[in-house]
């Protein structure tokens, strides 16, 4: 009996694409398991000032001269309402020195006044000591030209780490004794803010200030 050859090689042919096309189908069986309910939690960081939220705190020290010593004090609880530990960072800013007055006395020292300009001499005779917990740490005038000063000098010292639910307490006090200044700062007035920051601490750079 002759078998066709070209029959068995398209029944050879056949059985090699079976078995390919059964190998690829065993190919694409799989197990899998799924975890479920996987998450990342973020904590909190957050700071209530005075019992006030508002983390600008400002102030205006204006119509002086009913003692000729100039001074006064006021002071802040800072509290972490957060749940992570934070770096307290503190800057003065916003200050804004004003002419508001331009009498004879204050031309005879101060030729160039204008009322309304923002050139006025207090801030410059006021100085401004800021203590942490009842420890003096940075200091400077209200001049609009060093308004950086104690912000830039808060970022040198140590680390302040306030933990979650903790305090602190920062105090700013002022003072010119009455040798400091003259008719120059008739009528002027200085404002400014007081800026508390949290920020979490992390291993790395200090933040810009």
């Amino acid at each position: 009996m002759k078998i066709n050859k070209k029959v068995l090689l398209s029944v050879v042919l056949i059985a090699i694409v079976l078995t390919a096309a059964g190998a690829a189908t065993f190919a694409y069986f799989t197990a899998q398991r799924t975890t479920s309910a996987n998450q990342f939690t973020v904590g909190t960081l957050d700071l209530d000032v005075a019992s006030n939220n508002n983390k600008l705190e400002p102030f205006v020290v204006e119509n002086l001269g009913t003692n000729a010593n100039i001074g006064g004090t006021k002071t802040w609880t800072i509290t972490n309402t957060g749940t992570l530990p934070g770096r307290l960072l503190f800057r003065v800013q916003n200050v804004v020195n004003k002419e508001n007055v331009c009498n004879d006395q204050k031309l005879a020292v101060v030729p160039d006044c204008v009322v309304g300009d923002d050139k006025g001499r207090l801030g410059g005779v006021i100085n401004l000591h800021i203590a942490l917990d009842g420890t003096d740490v940075v200091s400077s005038t209200l001049a609009t030209a060093d308004q950086s000063k104690i912000g830039t000098d808060w970022m040198a010292l140590a680390p302040i780490i306030v933990p979650a639910g903790g305090t602190k307490t920062i105090t700013a006090y002022w003072a010119a004794d009455e040798n400091s200044y003259g008719n120059e700062i008739q009528g002027d007035s200085v404002s400014f803010d007081l800026n508390f920051r949290l920020i979490q601490q992390i291993n790395g750079a200090a933040p810009a200030n």
